[in-house]
């Protein structure tokens, strides 16, 4: 009962804690590319159309990403604590298979958002984007 009470605190106090947050580390993202848009839609002079897809954008895909990145911190604070219990190996393997299959979902939603960034944006606000973002 007293390991699983500390393993609920522990995972408890990683969800919560933004400095936690950091040093257990989700890797840092491949491509960050939409905060960059947000701030520069008039340096990139969006037309009215990609500031309305902008805008959907970031009325959906911001939440989407953060649940997942909270799963992942998450799953990494059980890995943790079953690690620090001694919990049996095959039960450890699970927990870093689920984190790896989390971190490679982040990593394409990423991909993909970078795939509709290039689809509404003209082929030189893109480059310029990229630019912006200190990628090209």
């Amino acid at each position: 009962m007293r390991t699983l009470l500390m393993s609920a605190a522990l995972v408890a106090a990683t969800a919560l804690s933004a400095p936690a947050q950091e040093a257990n580390g989700l890797s840092k993202p491949v491509v960050a590319l939409t905060g960059v848009l947000a701030k520069n839609a008039d340096t990139l002079a969006l037309t009215e159309a990609q500031r309305a897809a902008l805008k959907d954008w970031l009325a959906v895909m911001p939440a989407q990403r953060k649940a997942l990145e909270g799963e992942a911190i998450g799953l990494r604070a059980e890995l943790r604590a079953a690690i620090l219990g001694n919990a049996p190996v095959a039960d450890r393997q699970a927990l870093a298979d689920r984190i790896g299959e989390t971190e490679a979902a982040l990593v394409m939603m990423r991909s993909n958002c970078t795939d509709h960034w290039r689809s509404v944006l003209t082929p030189e606000q893109f480059a310029q984007l990229l630019t912006l973002a200190g990628l090209g």
